[in-house]
């Protein structure tokens, strides 16, 4: 398996996500498309799917962060012990 480099860039750099992108590609994305095509999806199969995905787990990160958003000011209180 690819290593994965880690970032080049601080944390609020411009290019980060590209950077981003490259070590990704570097690494395992183009290896799992290739896996996909020749277990016999269709490059576009196999690009819509990698899309989906991505997607799928931006939408899951985002509703983590704005449910701990939301309950930041929640404080939870134990039991009344008698």
């Amino acid at each position: 398996m690819p290593k994965i480099s880690a970032p080049k860039c601080s944390t609020h750099h411009p290019d980060r996500d590209l950077n981003c992108q490259v070590a990704l590609e570097e690494g395992d994305f183009l290896l799992l498309a290739e896996r996909g095509a020749a277990a016999g999806w269709s490059s576009d199969e196999v690009a819509e799917a990698l899309i989906e995905l991505a997607c799928n787990n931006w939408f899951a990160l985002d509703a983590e962060r704005r449910m701990f958003e939301e309950c930041a000011g929640v404080i939870l209180r134990g039991q009344k012990l008698h």
